[in-house]
């Protein structure tokens, strides 16, 4: 009998130990000393602020950094020189990393819209309606290139010959442009489209928000695809990291949440976040009504986001980085 009781014992605390050290494992017993997150000049980085802020990720991380790219070129430096460990971005932008063999994973989807044609123009209120017309454009082959070019050249319009495009480095610049005076038309993102508006408006001018992009994609894609705008990434190391990125995940999902039921304490973070870029916070939260937000997992997701790329193939392969990326680029699939 004393010796059933010993081996009934020596059982009991094997298992205890079994148990105590997976909780360890699911938990990480070692917290890392920085996770460092990396957001664009707009919207996407105030959910990253609200995370930063809140400290959500303090159970995995000592610390949680927060960074902005407002350039592609800056965005190029940050990935390709693994100078952070979640970044929100274009989803196509993502693809065309992946492709050229950098190690990371699209986690989701969370904007499926923000682009608006914005004009002096009250008569424009199709694509057709800018046939003849310059147009000022942001980040040539970036996101909004690719958007307008597909939705130009599946209505039957040439963007080569049919309409005027003229690039500028960034929506700041197109916006300036727009305001001056010196351009009447201008593709632009959220929240510079309502923020020109505004200032037109404080001017005594009228900008107009003549197109919804999301609406023309539909008429141009048969309503066979949807927009999936932007999402996040994780790169590096990181993607082995299977405990950060299950919390990075579920944090993430509850700040988007956040910034839906609190739009004006959403436009205050993002104020303060995107200072250097003159966004006040009223032009924020009025910006998010704009704005088609709908966290969606990557694996979940996955037939919307292949379908978006493979529609913006069809206008160049140069805009997922040459071909479609395979499902290892999608976490969870």
């Amino acid at each position: 009998m004393k010796k059933i009781s010993i081996v009934i014992f020596l059982l009991v605390t094997i298992i205890a130990g079994m148990v105590f050290s997976g909780c360890n494992n699911d938990e990480t017993s070692e917290k890392l000393s920085e996770l460092r997150l990396v957001g664009t000049i707009g919207p996407l980085s105030i959910p990253l602020a609200y995370m930063v802020d809140n400290n959500v990720m303090s159970s995995v991380a000592e610390k949680t950094t927060l960074q902005t790219w407002a350039t592609p070129q800056q965005l190029q430096a940050i990935v390709a020189g693994g100078q952070a460990d979640f970044v929100s971005l274009p989803t196509n932008a993502a693809a065309t990393f992946y492709n050229k063999g950098i190690q990371l994973k699209l986690l989701d989807c969370s904007i499926w819209n923000i682009l608006f044609v914005v004009s002096s123009d009250p008569d424009v209120h199709s694509i057709t309606d800018l046939v003849g017309k310059r147009i000022v454009v942001p980040y040539q082959a970036g996101v909004p290139d690719a958007v307008f070019q597909y939705v130009l050249t599946m209505q039957g319009i040439d963007p080569e010959k049919d309409i005027d495009i003229y690039y500028a480095p960034d929506p700041v610049q197109a916006s300036q442009l727009l305001i001056s005076g010196e351009e009447s038309y201008a593709l632009l993102s959220e929240p510079s489209a309502t923020s020109v508006i505004a200032k037109a408006a404080s001017m005594g001018m009228t900008l107009y928000r003549n197109l919804d992009m999301n609406e023309e994609w539909q008429i141009a894609s048969g309503g066979s695809s949807r927009s999936a705008i932007a999402g996040s990434i994780v790169l590096g190391d990181m993607v082995e990291n299977e405990v950060v990125i299950k919390k990075f995940m579920a944090e993430y999902k509850k700040a988007v949440e956040w910034l839906l039921a609190n739009p004006e304490e959403a436009g205050e973070m993002g104020a303060r976040v995107l200072a250097e870029q003159g966004f006040t916070a009223d032009v924020l939260t009025d910006s998010l009504k704009n704005i088609e937000w709908r966290y969606v997992p990557a694996d979940e997701g996955y037939e919307d986001i292949q379908a978006f790329f493979v529609a913006l193939m069809e206008i160049s392969e140069d805009f997922t980085g040459g071909k479609l990326p395979d499902e290892a680029f999608y976490y969870g699939r």
